[in-house]
């Protein structure tokens, strides 16, 4: 057999495996695991650019609250459904057939990758500024567009990688992360020994005539950061073995690692800023300034092989999500077509830009989808679904709705995103709704959307339409 076509049959064999439900006999991983894939998942560069940006925003005290407690309170609430997986073995995007239809469901899924994926597009910039930071280290100049080849290479490579198939992420997150762990305490200690400590502890940043609008900006942006993880919440959860390893897996590997990562890339900004008058979030650059090119040398190893393997982990994971919801699509064909679409992103150059606004855009779709996912399960369905009518078994017709499309539920999801930028225009940076901004975009989001389809489901005719499972009964 070709190995083109032996990767194809895999791919197709773990895309069926994805969707089918998990026996209990068959879940894979304990908390401990499940901890250090969903890091592994969270973790990344990019988390340097988010405490970039928060330092813009409030002081370091400020800052270091919202980046653990904001993350935490707001996963500690929407990775609850996370429970389902868990119970059922399925991924949340079976349940969401039911909210969405068996149609709908896939809107929302390409509308999750269009919002989501130019996370990688960061990550390709991070790549490409370690680089040409460390080249000009050692002496020599990057000629012009340089930046741009290397974060194109960065997407190329990852994107090779995943072309050939990804191998058991469990075994690569065992490495990565530990070693993630400790250049991000490496980066810690040496910003707190490059400058007083009070220098950090007591920042604040040099704008302090907004009022309250940067600390509700840096909650949203705290908000907005985690609940960007909804769409592959469950794809781990699903396989521990029992519930509550599951949740708590979720919330506190996303939780307390991402949020350290921030706050490792606050203190590099800060530090840096102190130093040199300039604040940096690239880790080679930081390191070489305040320490020495050797250990910036050491620290872009692990960049370059932590934003490489970004890249192809997240096209892998992807590339067989649409597999399975698109079976006649080569898994190859997909992954060229997401690696164009990053590229795309980087020759554009303006996501890392509006790096605020990109975040914000994407909560507006995460959270409306977050709240649907929620109510649905604990009050509407009270934590039952119809699974041969999830799987589309003949007979079992309950979740088509209208052609495949439940018009209650895209409906709602479009009330939350329109009320997210009803609230806030996160391009131009203006608040329209002072009250509700209070809550913050992607709380007001989750809550709205969430409230007005428990309020649907309480009329009549909306909730026969919704519950038709009902009728097929239960599982």
């Amino acid at each position: 057999m070709k190995r083109g076509s032996a990767v194809e049959e895999r791919v197709a064999r773990e895309a069926l495996f994805g969707t089918a439900p998990v026996l209990p006999g068959e879940r894979l991983y304990g908390f401990v695991d499940a901890v250090l894939i969903l890091s592994g998942y969270c973790i990344a560069t990019w988390s340097y650019t988010q405490g970039a940006y928060l330092t813009t925003l409030v002081g370091f005290r400020q800052l270091l609250i919202g980046a653990f407690l904001g993350a935490l309170l707001m996963l500690c609430i929407y990775q609850l459904p996370v429970i389902l997986s868990v119970r059922y073995g399925i991924d949340i995007w079976v349940w969401l057939r039911a909210v969405f239809g068996t149609r709908g469901v896939l809107v929302l899924m390409l509308a999750v990758i269009l919002v989501n994926y130019p996370w990688y597009a960061v990550c390709a910039d991070l790549f490409a500024s370690s680089m040409t930071n460390l080249a000009a280290l050692f002496g020599w100049q990057a000629p012009r567009g340089i930046h741009t080849l290397l974060a194109l290479g960065c997407v190329l490579l990852g994107s090779a990688l995943a072309w050939r198939g990804l191998g058991a992420i469990t075994w690569t997150t065992r490495i990565l992360v530990p070693l993630l762990l400790a250049v991000g305490a490496v980066v810690v200690a040496v910003g707190f020994r490059a400058v007083p400590a009070e220098v950090i502890w007591n920042y604040m940043p040099p704008d302090q005539g907004r009022g309250v609008i940067p600390y509700i900006l840096s909650i949203e942006a705290n908000f907005a950061f985690v609940i960007t993880l909804v769409g592959g919440m469950a794809e781990v959860p699903r396989l521990t073995g029992t519930e509550r390893a599951g949740y708590w897996a979720g919330v506190l590997g996303q939780g307390a690692a991402g949020s350290f990562f921030v706050v490792v890339g606050a203190v590099m900004a800060i530090a840096m800023q102190a130093v040199t008058g300039t604040p940096a979030e690239d880790p080679t650059l930081m390191l070489a300034t305040l320490a020495a090119p050797a250990l910036a040398l050491c620290s872009l190893l692990l960049v370059a092989f932590a934003n490489i393997g970004t890249q192809a982990v997240g096209a892998y994971i992807y590339g067989v999500m649409l597999k399975s919801a698109f079976p006649t699509a080569r898994y190859r064909t997909i992954v060229a077509v997401l690696a164009a679409y990053v590229c795309a992103l980087c020759l554009w150059g303006g996501v890392v830009e509006y790096f605020g606004s990109f975040l914000t855009i994407g909560a507006g779709i995460y959270a409306p989808l977050a709240a649907l996912l929620f109510a649905d399960f604990f009050v509407v369905r009270r934590q039952k679904l119809d699974l041969r009518s999830a799987y589309g078994l003949p007979g079992h017709t309950a979740y088509r709705y209208s052609g495949g499309f439940n018009w209650v539920g895209l409906g709602c999801a479009g009330f939350g995103v329109a009320l997210s930028l009803a609230v806030y225009d996160p391009v131009n940076g203006v608040v329209h709704l002072p009250m509700l901004f209070h809550l913050t975009p992607t709380g007001c989001a989750f809550l709205g959307t969430g409230a007005l389809y428990i309020l649907l489901s309480r009329v009549g005719p909306v909730r026969r339409y919704l519950l038709r499972d009902q009728e097929e009964g239960r599982t």
